[in-house]
């Protein structure tokens, strides 16, 4: 018996996870799905193309399915069809429900016709999300340690720009915090209090090898 799972949860946070993970597989990247998994504590979207990495979460109610939760990988189109449903539904309360094997679909409060997202599979190369669950907590678990300069590709840091979070006090909350380790490391990102990334900084000496010094300080 395929395993299944379903909850209840605001269609706007879905919408936003399904547009934050969107915003991580650029249609020419390496990785060409997301992972959704939902389970008791919520619904989980990552996305990665082997450069930045988005991850971000709603809470549930009702949860329903097994204590592990159930996991599919979601392509762009997808994503872009959950995103719209979501925000269509406003204020409301859907339904996610999703079937290991099968696919998953969205019921919206507004009674519009259910939205299936069309790319969906099961089949994933699992030592990739293994590898960016034990970046996460290994970039966690390490000291802050500022150094002097980091140099970024700015079309990566443009995918944080895109990033939705839930406005705090005076209407602000989509600073981008981040822990740095040293100039060449992975750094950890988090813009709200939900959404959480990584992105490689470029090496400078390599950098300055391609393209010469001229740009870098």
């Amino acid at each position: 018996m395929r395993a299944s799972a379903k909850a209840t949860l605001l269609s706007e946070d879905m919408a936003r996870v399904a547009y934050n993970a969107h915003a991580f597989i650029p249609a020419r990247g390496m990785v060409k799905t997301a992972r959704l998994h939902l389970g008791p504590s919520g619904l989980t979207a990552t996305a990665t193309d082997g450069y930045a990495i988005g991850e971000d979460a709603v809470l549930v109610e009702g949860y329903d399915g097994p204590a592990e939760g159930v996991t599919l990988h979601v392509g762009r189109e997808g994503l872009a069809d959950l995103d719209s449903a979501g925000r269509k539904d406003k204020k409301g309360f859907g339904r996610f429900e999703m079937v290991a094997g099968d696919g998953l679909i969205f019921r919206p409060a507004n009674n519009d016709t259910p939205t299936a997202a069309p790319d969906v599979s099961t089949e994933a190369d699992e030592m990739i999300w293994e590898m960016l669950d034990s970046l996460f907590t290994r970039l966690e678990e390490r000291p802050v340690n500022m150094p002097e300069i980091v140099a970024f590709d700015p079309s990566l840091l443009a995918r944080f720009a895109k990033v939705k979070a839930p406005k705090g006090k005076g209407g602000l909350g989509r600073a981008l915090d981040m822990i740095v380790h040293d100039a060449k490391a992975p750094i950890l990102c988090r813009i709200g209090p939900s959404f959480r990334g990584v992105i490689m900084p470029i090496d400078r000496d390599v950098h300055a090898e391609n393209v010469g010094p001229d740009g870098l300080w």
